[in-house]
């Protein structure tokens, strides 16, 4: 699972991590990431990290949706989720447009999409939101993702279907080759040449 965070919902992401103990102890990784800033070997395991997750959660925030960097690696695992290698979940913390980064039919959390600031207290909201996760690790876990659509396979004659024959080549010229005479046949002319012998 790969958990994307802007460094302003630091705070918010920390408290993610302890409701999500006891996924951890389920055996399921969780890979927390910050805005980018270190370059291109922090950029790498980033993309390795995508690579192998199967759930991407993205801590949605007016601050995550102003990032470049967030806004990066939200597009990449919206397309992984296109091809079928990643399930996406929103987790609003606090209001934002978030309707308007293509999340309208992915699972958001806390329930109804009611931003985390909103909630009576911080533990209330992640634990509700631990559970939304939850659900998503027990989907994925009863039925992967799809991985992408293989090649279709070719048409190949049927065995018993007979092979089409081959038309004889015409002659040079444009002419038709002659029709060949079968060994036991006679021709017209060889008929009238037997009459002509007997009648003489």
């Amino acid at each position: 699972m790969f958990v994307s965070y802007c460094h302003a919902n630091a705070v918010q992401q920390a408290k993610l991590q302890v409701h999500l103990a006891q996924l951890k102890r389920d055996e399921v990784e969780a890979w927390f990431d910050g805005e980018m800033e270190a370059g291109d070997k922090l950029n790498t395991e980033i993309s390795r990290k995508l690579r192998a997750a199967d759930i991407f959660v993205a801590l949605m925030s007016p601050e995550y949706i102003a990032s470049r960097w967030c806004q990066m690696e939200y597009k990449r695992a919206m397309g992984r989720r296109a091809r079928g290698f990643m399930r996406v979940v929103v987790v609003v913390v606090r209001p934002c447009a978030w309707k308007d980064t293509g999340a309208s039919d992915l699972k958001v959390l806390p329930r109804d999409g009611r931003p985390v600031s909103d909630w009576r207290s911080m533990d209330h909201a992640f634990a509700d939101v631990a559970e939304g996760i939850k659900g998503t690790v027990k989907a994925v876990r009863a039925r992967p993702p799809g991985t992408a659509p293989s090649r279709p396979a070719e048409t190949t004659r049927s065995a018993a279907a007979p092979a089409p024959k081959k038309r004889p080549a015409p002659a040079k010229g444009g002419r038709k080759a002659p029709a060949k005479v079968g060994a036991g046949a006679t021709t017209a002319k060889g008929k009238r040449l037997a009459r002509s012998r007997a009648a003489g």
